[in-house]
């Protein structure tokens, strides 16, 4: 089909939905389709994620098949849509709408309002206006209304705000043209429909006011008022009241082109103007200019604004203080005053408010025998001097509020901008903006700046890694690019390896006497001593996050104690507050506290990092419990050790021991790098098999098996044979997710034989059980089928449960090779039942997916289909990386046997991309082979050629034997059905070797 743009259809969702091709409307039946493709116009040009759309969908609980709902609905929708495949497009973890903006009201709407901004900005007022009016013209109403749900909703009512905005801004323009008597029955509809919205009542007024309509616009005001009291109980706010008053006593200002910023007139005298000079390349703060900005430009009439940026040294507040007051001094027609309060200066006292208000005098041009000597008197005069005046005043540097509340003027329309490190909560009327780290695209200006675009561009690399290990703090960017600029033979990657060197890297950040150390070393020494060694004691702590239980455990006090000390850190800006109960050190202050903690070694240190340790190891066990019901706690069975029996806090749900897992990774990974290096072996044996059963979840086997490897050696170093074949066996698991099959067999036959000698049967039928699942990947049926059933028979005998559904669970996927489907499809029902009963979700996915596997060759593909999509809500439930791609092309597989191609495809597409993301390596062939059978059963062979060939790569060198035979018998179906019969008898030849040496059966190929 030639594919002619004006034959698309046309989108609308301002109002009720609506698809338009032509002169002809496109049905779209029902909710599900309805809020599906709405949401996706909402998101145009956005990837929604799935999940998202099942939250669009269903106000209440979604069912179980929700995903699946949701992808058959986009499916419908393609089909029903003109140029449905183009438009809704498959993308990631979800749907794209694809749509020009001229085909979707909503995209020219905003397109609309980005050029009536642009236009204000310009100056151009008749424009902005035109192009508002066309814009809110699109508008018919909410999205959906009525019938939306809570998501669609949510984003109609962002939709709502959005509009009323622009018609308040469109209304400005009008009465400030004087066309006020023209627009007063739009502006009273639009009161009419929003009674509380005080800004529109505001235009409303006006507008009547300057038609000549007084008493109206005051009888405006007195329903305000009334409404307000009757809905909510309050009083009309400042802006509503203020311009009552005005009108009351009629303002002339209120007639005057700009009335809206309409200010006293500025006095006669000269001004002073003795802002620092403003930095040429500045760069980034976008944010937070506009912030700034914004402020200044709604402050209230009759007193000052107070604007205060807090920060930890070194992340450039004064450079932005500095810049935006350049930018608003235009405002200010009185002058502008800038002083250094010194709270935070090497080697100087922080100047008191007395000196400071004599310094102020001074630079405003007040003779110095005219500033008074005594503190009423100075103080009186600086407030006389103030009184009446629109002025700029920027307070850099303050150590405190009581250092800076004697100079905020008391009756005066100026602006205060303060510039500190702790945030000044004492300092009543003011705003607060926290100055974080420079987001990366604004350090990288800045370096270009600083140092040169052209020894950026040589070593583009390097220069990233540089501004990593800065941290976004400018100080530092800026002291990197001095280094480099005073070394014109350094490379850039040489101060980057200089910087690796975590010890040295506070040393290399210091130029001419500056440097991130010392700015961190004020504010260290400026604390009380109790406060002091709290932060001292976060030196010991592994990682960069901490929350307060961890707090709580180095300082050996209670959760809400420690959330006091950290608020005091994160008000001295040497923490980060980041989600409730979470707190961050910055890498450059983690650099610092630990040089503080190395070179001041308390007797409290060592038992501060064993209570964290023990916080840990006792947390982590807990969650895994709660993740993995049914293992054994070490110690049953297995020997005690230090701290075992301790009592545990136990987590109520599995999200939120899944979540604290999440959130600890890291911290628990370093924390066994320093129980390993510190000595605390006891600690470095116990703390990986926690981190090994984390990652058989979420993939992440590289890094806990490192942490393994050390458990291993830990519990060697013990002699605790227990600890050792525990690690040993989770080790082993973890290197058969990455395909290291060899290194795995290798590690289980030798706790096998550990378990022998201490005679712990139950441990010998846990290692033979996984030792049965890699020797299935090795194509080793038969030796597999023994070690699963005899490893089930002693969970049986034993009463262990666990292993019994894990045992059962492999044996299945042994006898479904084997083409025994019948026994497959009861063992994998059997695991099922058993995992439903302990509530065990992560084993039940493998066991579901047998089970669909086993239905499936016994040729009841719909019942396969189900058991596959109860595995994939189960594993999408707990978020499993490793497993997702598996089960997903365990669906591509029953949906070629059913026939649904589309579907099919759609499903091993995903599974390719998970896999492609995911770290594990172990299931990377079977996804391959998938999407081989769905290509060729859509017929594109070479596509499923190229995928039977990497997955044969990837069998060969893990030496998946199993799949390498079912790659080259898929291999010679593609080659036949490409009339290549030479390569395809070749290939068939190998292949039926391969599934005999392992007694695969032909009905089972």
């Amino acid at each position: 089909m030639r594919d002619d743009a004006d034959a698309r259809p046309e989108f609308s969702v301002l109002g009720s939905l609506e698809v338009r091709c032509g002169s002809e409307v496109v049905p779209v039946n029902g909710a599900l389709q309805r809020r599906v493709l709405a949401m996706l116009l909402l998101e145009a040009g956005r990837v929604v994620p799935v999940s998202r759309l099942v939250a669009a969908a269903w106000n209440e609980e979604p069912p179980d098949s929700a995903e699946h709902q949701v992808r058959k609905t986009v499916a419908k929708l393609r089909g029903r849509i003109p140029y449905g495949p183009d438009i809704i497009v498959t993308d990631g973890p979800g749907y794209r709408a694809d749509v020009d903006t001229d085909r979707l009201d909503l995209l020219r709407y905003q397109k609309l309002l980005r050029q009536a901004r642009e236009s204000l900005d310009a100056g151009e007022a008749e424009q902005a206006a035109t192009r508002l009016r066309e814009a809110l013209a699109l508008w018919r109403g909410p999205v959906l209304s009525g019938s939306a749900g809570r998501v669609v909703d949510a984003a109609s009512t962002a939709l709502e705000e959005q509009r009323l905005t622009a018609a308040e801004q469109l209304y400005d323009l009008c009465i400030d043209a004087g066309e006020a008597a023209e627009v007063t029955s739009e502006l009273r509809a639009l009161v009419d429909e929003h009674p509380l919205r005080e800004t529109l009542r505001c235009r409303l007024m006006l507008a009547l006011y300057h038609s000549g309509q007084q008493a109206a616009a005051l009888d405006e005001f007195a329903r305000a008022r009334a409404h307000l009291a009757d809905e909510l109980g309050i009083d009309p706010g400042t802006e509503l009241t203020a311009l009552h008053e005005r009108i009351l006593r009629q303002d002339p200002a209120l007639t005057r082109p700009g009335r809206a910023v309409a200010r006293l007139p500025h006095q006669t005298t000269e001004a002073p103007h003795a802002l620092p000079f403003d930095v040429p390349d500045f760069s980034g703060r976008g944010s937070e200019l506009e912030w700034i900005c914004d402020a200044a430009r709604r402050a209230p009439e009759g007193s000052p604004t107070i604007l205060a940026l807090d920060g930890m040294g070194g992340g450039g507040k004064t450079a932005l203080a500095i810049r935006a007051a350049h930018e608003l001094a235009e405002r200010y027609p009185n002058g502008s005053l800038f002083i250094d309060l010194h709270g935070f200066t090497p080697g100087q006292t922080p100047l008191s408010a007395f000196h400071a208000q004599g310094d102020l005098l001074a630079a405003a041009g007040i003779p110095s025998e005219e500033i008074p000597t005594v503190p009423a008197g100075r103080a009186a005069r600086w407030q006389s001097y103030m009184r009446g005046r629109r002025m700029l005043l920027v307070l850099d540097n303050a150590a405190s509020s009581e250092q800076v509340r004697a100079l905020i003027p008391a009756s005066s329309d100026s602006l205060v901008l303060i510039t500190s490190r702790p945030r000044l909560t004492g300092l009543d009327g003011g705003e607060w903006l926290s100055v974080g780290a420079l987001p990366e695209l604004d350090s990288h200006r800045l370096l270009r700046k600083t140092l040169g675009a052209e020894r950026v561009e040589k070593e583009p690399d390097a220069a990233v890694e540089l501004l990593r290990l800065c941290g976004g703090l400018p100080l530092a960017v800026r002291i990197a690019a001095a280094r480099l600029a005073n070394r014109p033979h350094w490379t850039v990657q040489r101060l980057v390896e200089r910087l690796r060197d975590h010890d040295r890297r506070l040393d290399e950040l210091t130029s001419e006497g500056r440097g991130v150390a010392g700015a961190l070393l004020l504010s260290y020494q400026s604390m009380p001593r109790d406060q002091q060694t709290a932060f001292r004691l976060l030196g010991h702590h592994p990682g960069r996050y901490l929350d307060t239980s961890e707090a709580a455990a180095l300082w050996d006090t209670d959760v809400l104690t420690a959330e006091d000390v950290l608020e005091e850190l994160v008000d001295v800006r040497l923490l980060e507050a980041r989600e409730r109960g979470v707190y961050a050190l910055h890498d450059l202050v983690r650099s610092f506290v630990q040089r503080v903690a190395q070179g001041q070694q308390a007797p409290e240190d060592g038992q501060a990092v064993r209570r964290l340790l023990d916080h840990y190891l006792a947390t982590a066990e807990s969650a895994c419990d709660k993740l993995f019901p049914g293992r054994r706690r070490f110690g049953d069975g297995e020997g005690d050790g230090e701290g075992a029996g301790q009592a545990r806090d136990g987590f109520d749900h599995h999200d939120k021991a899944l979540h604290w897992l999440d959130q600890h990774r890291d911290s628990l990974l370093a924390a066994v790098d320093a129980a390993y290096d510190g000595g605390l072996l006891w600690h470095a044996a116990r703390l990986p098999r926690e981190l090994g059963f984390h990652s058989s979840i979420r993939g992440y086997d590289a890094s806990a098996n490192a942490a393994l490897e050390k458990g291993v050696s830990a519990s060697r170093q013990l002699g605790d044979r227990p600890l050792t074949r525990l690690n040993l066996m989770n080790l082993a698991m973890g290197k058969w997710r990455l395909g290291q099959l060899r290194d795995a067999v290798a590690r289980l036959e030798e706790a096998v034989e550990l378990s022998r000698r201490m005679k712990d049967v139950q441990s010998e039928a846990e290692c033979r059980a996984r030792l049965g699942q890699a020797c299935s990947s090795m194509g080793e049926l038969e030796r597999a089928l023994r070690l699963c059933q005899e490893a089930n028979a002693c969970a049986q005998q034993l009463g262990f449960t666990r292993l019994d559904g894990s045992s059962l669970s492999t044996l299945s996927q042994v006898q479904v090779r084997l083409g025994r489907f019948e026994e497959a499809a009861q063992s994998a029902g059997r695991a099922v039942d058993i995992f439903n009963s302990i509530e065990e979700i992560q084993l039940s996915v493998d066991a579901l997916s047998n089970l669909s596997q086993a239905i499936e060759g016994l040729g009841r593909f719909e019942e396969a289909l189900g058991w596959a999509d109860a595995a994939l809500e189960r594993c999408q439930r707990m978020s499993m990386p490793s497993v997702l791609p598996l089960v997903l092309a365990r669906r591509a597989d029953v949906l070629v046997r059913m026939g649904e191609l589309d579907e099919a495809s759609e499903s091993a597409g995903h599974a390719l991309a998970k896999a492609t993301s995911s770290t594990d390596d172990i299931h990377r062939a079977t996804v391959h082979l998938s999407v081989g059978r769905v290509r060729y059963a859509q017929g594109e062979l070479e596509l499923a050629r190229a995928q039977q060939l990497l997955a044969h790569e990837i069998a060969c060198r893990m030496e998946l034997r199993y799949d390498e035979a079912c790659a080259l018998w898929g291999l010679a179906r593609t080659a036949e059905a490409q009339g290549h019969e030479q390569t395809a008898r070749r290939h068939r030849s190998v292949a039926d070797n391969l599934f005999h040496l392992m007694n695969v059966p032909e009905t089972a190929r």
